[in-house]
């Protein structure tokens, strides 16, 4: 005999599970508000007990009178449209036309699942058919272009269970449009008991995954937020020593040259003791500003300290292309700035180290390239 699972057990087992991913999403949301995607997601699950609930109370009341499965499947669309949104935010592709239009989608989705209530073929086949596509799309684009191989990993779990209930979702699609007696069509057929079974055990999945997505983000802004300077935004010195070593590594295996550049900027002192520090941050902020738009997409620039700054410059090749480097720095930096009801003249002193002609590791390259700062600065002076 054929194991048979209870309809009315498993819808109420699935809506235990939903209500606990509610809660798993509300919690999520409630650490971390500020992380796009999350609010939509937590509303998905919310939705999703709401239509577990619906189809138990068809199932209890016995029969198709079209009304409890309108509801599930209306409160159902409505989730599978904010898993998708989600993972839209969560990847950073955000679209104000695109949620009006996915508004418009569930008022029309709404209203063929009311003009069809009474005929399941064509109710559950539009319900499928669109549950499906848009479970493939949010597993997707939760994997799409990732940033680094960790992203890929911290996000797979996730995308892998929002394709496999897209898979089985067009399963059972399938097997209903072939007109095969195991498809699904009706709640007590052994084929919708064990789907609902496989679909309760992949949300569990998909929750997990993103929780562990959701984990794996905040983990990178903390590191983000602790390798870089409050004030300009660029990355700190601890950030700057990990990308030198990590320069070092790469440039001994590679035999590839790079060049390390320190600058700071003359009479910083006179500004805050004239102005105020707070003007001084002020001057900070607009010359990392510059210093961002002055570096190549290869290059990395960071804050050591004070009005220290400094640039990791890749693919130096020759003496000319430092020197075009350079220049570009100071043309980029230099100039007037406002401040308060005065405007002050922006200088900075430039010294640079060149791997591994001045040194081979990062103590030797930020001496010497900190030594040509302070001559640069004693010709400014000699100079003004």
């Amino acid at each position: 005999m054929p194991l048979q699972l209870d309809i009315a057990t498993l819808i109420v087992m699935f809506i235990t599970l939903a209500l606990t991913a509610f809660i798993v999403m509300f919690l999520i949301w409630r650490i971390n508000r500020d992380m796009p995607g999350v609010l939509h997601w937590m509303l998905a699950t919310l939705l999703n007990t709401a239509s577990a609930l619906a189809s138990l109370l068809q199932a209890l009341a016995g029969g198709d009178d079209g009304w409890g499965l309108f509801l599930s499947n209306s409160i159902s669309m409505a989730a599978n449209v904010l898993v998708l949104e989600g993972a839209l935010r969560f990847r950073g592709h955000e679209s104000k036309l695109r949620q009006q239009l996915f508004m418009v989608f569930i008022v029309g989705f709404t209203l063929l699942t009311w003009i069809y209530q009474q005929d399941p073929s064509i109710r559950d086949a539009l319900h499928d058919a669109f549950t499906l596509t848009f479970q493939l799309l949010a597993g997707a684009v939760l994997i799409f272009r990732t940033s680094d191989r960790g992203e890929l990993q911290a996000n797979l779990m996730a995308a892998v269970s929002s394709i496999m209930i897209g898979v089985l979702i067009l399963w059972r699609l399938v097997w209903e449009s072939s007109g095969n007696q195991l498809s699904v069509q009706g709640v007590e057929t052994q084929s919708t008991q064990w789907f609902l079974f496989a679909a309760a055990n992949l949300h569990i999945a998909w929750i997990f995954g993103l929780s562990v997505a959701c984990y794996y983000r905040s983990r990178q802004q903390v590191m983000s937020l602790a390798r870089e300077d409050a004030l300009t935004a660029l990355p700190n010195r601890r950030w700057i020593d990990e990308m030198l070593n990590q320069a070092l590594i790469e440039a001994k295996r590679s035999g590839e040259k790079f060049a390390v550049i320190m600058l700071d900027i003359n009479k910083f002192k006179l500004v805050n003791d004239k102005f105020g520090h707070s003007a001084g941050d002020k001057v900070l902020a607009e010359v990392a500003d510059r210093l961002r738009k002055a570096v190549r997409e290869s290059d990395f620039a960071g804050r050591l300290g004070g009005d220290e700054f400094v640039v990791l410059a890749r693919r130096i090749d020759s003496d000319l292309l430092l020197t075009q480097m350079i220049d570009r720095i100071r043309h980029q930096l230099n100039g007037k700035m406002a401040l308060s009801d005065e405007e002050i003249d922006i200088r900075v002193s430039i010294g640079t180290a060149v791997f591994p002609v001045e040194g081979d590791n990062a103590d030797m390259l930020l001496g010497v390239a900190d030594a040509g700062m302070y001559r640069d600065k004693k010709g400014e002076k000699k100079d003004s």
